[in-house]
C-alpha cells in the first residue's frame, strides 16, 4: 500500500520547485531586454505554473488537502541573487545562466522522485512528461546561450 504521507511530501517538494522555476522565469522576462528572450521565458513560465498545478491536484488526491502554493526560500534568494546580477551588469546572459542552474538542479530532483519506488506510477507518468519538458527547454536555454556567444 503506497504511504500517502511521504508522496504528499514528495509531490510537496516539486510544487514549490515548480512554482520557484515558475518566479525565476517571470522575473527573468522582466529584466530580459532580448524580446525573443522575453517570450521563451514568459512561456516557460506558465509551463511551470501548470506544472506546479498538475501536481497540486495530484498532492489533493493523494490526501495533501494542505499544499503550500509558495516556493522555497532557496529559490527567493537564487532569484535575488539573479536579478542583482542581471542589474550589474550581467544582462541576459545573467538570466540564461540563472535559470539554467535553476533547471539543472529542479531536474536533478525530479529523477530522484521519478526513481523513488514508493511513487505511484500514474504520477512517475506526470514526472517523467514535466522532467522531459524541462530538458527541451534546458536545451533552449543552452542553444540561446551558444547563439549569444558566437
Amino acid at each position: 500500500m503506497p504511504d500517502n504521507k511521504h508522496i504528499g511530501e514528495e509531490l510537496q517538494e516539486l510544487i514549490q520547485l515548480c512554482r520557484d522555476g515558475q518566479e525565476g522565469y517571470r522575473a527573468g522576462a522582466e529584466h530580459a531586454r532580448d524580446p525573443e528572450l522575453r517570450h521563451l521565458l514568459n512561456e516557460v513560465s506558465l509551463e511551470r505554473a501548470k506544472f506546479a498545478g498538475d501536481l497540486e491536484s495530484e498532492a489533493v488526491r493523494w490526501g495533501k488537502p494542505d499544499v503550500d502554493r509558495s516556493g522555497t526560500a532557496l529559490g527567493a534568494v537564487h532569484r535575488g541573487w539573479a536579478n542583482l546580477k542581471s542589474a550589474l551588469g550581467g544582462g541576459d546572459d545573467a538570466i540564461l545562466s540563472s535559470v539554467e542552474t535553476g533547471d539543472e538542479a529542479a531536474r536533478k530532483r525530479y529523477d530522484e522522485a521519478i526513481c523513488d519506488a514508493e511513487m505511484p506510477d500514474a504520477i512517475v507518468g506526470i514526472l517523467r512528461n514535466q522532467a522531459q519538458a524541462m530538458v527541451g527547454t534546458l536545451d533552449r536555454i543552452r542553444a540561446l546561450r551558444r547563439k549569444r556567444a558566437a
